[in-house]
């Protein structure tokens, strides 16, 4: 027993080192091979550096005024204005996921809207009270069936939790007047739909 016992781990390190030298047999034959492959093609030339101002740790060059980081882009910081303009009234706020506004009805309506999480809308109009008259989408118009039913699903979503939406596009902004009739109109829609609800 102690003589086949003897054999197995002379086989086991014999297989060891084999597999150990194999291992270790192409990575230095692939760094031969590459830089024979410099050599004759494109030994020439020199390897890319990154420029003497990067970043050590990034590697990106650093430019000399960062860049700032704009919750609105310039279409809706354009009708932010227009819409505070409307309404001095009434309080706007952005960037609101829909999840948030399903929340505001209580826990049951948001476990209802789970499949909402990440969606949002651009604008939230509220009264003085904070009570939520519309919601406001900027929408590029589209050609594309898939985006128009994303659009669709969000306004049944927000109608389901009678909130009424209104939908802007960046290169037709409405001036204040034609957003006050939007809102008025808007808040006729939500009280017939809290109507429906309650």
């Amino acid at each position: 027993m102690d003589n086949l016992t003897l054999v197995i781990a002379l086989a086991a390190v014999a297989v060891a080192g084999i597999l150990f030298f194999i291992n270790r047999r192409p990575a230095r034959q692939a760094a031969v091979e590459t830089a024979s492959h410099r050599r004759y093609a494109g030994a020439h030339r020199e390897p890319v550096r990154p420029p003497a101002d990067a970043d050590p740790q990034t590697r990106f060059v650093e430019t000399g005024k960062p860049k700032q980081y704009r919750l609105l882009n310039s279409s809706e910081q354009e009708l932010y204005h227009r819409l505070c303009e409307a309404m001095p009234n009434m309080r706007v706020f952005t960037q609101v996921g829909v999840s948030q506004l399903a929340l505001a009805r209580g826990r049951q309506e948001a476990l209802r809207l789970s499949r909402m999480a990440g969606r949002g809308v651009d604008f939230v109009v509220c009264d003085a009270d904070f009570s939520i008259v519309a919601a406001i989408e900027l929408a590029w118009p589209t050609t594309g069936q898939e985006i128009d039913n994303a659009e669709e699903v969000k306004r049944v979503a927000l109608q389901s939790l009678g909130i009424p939406m209104i939908v802007f596009r960046p290169n037709k902004l409405p001036d204040a007047d034609t957003i006050s009739r939007e809102i008025a109109d808007a808040i006729l829609r939500r009280n017939r739909l809290e109507a429906e609800r309650g």
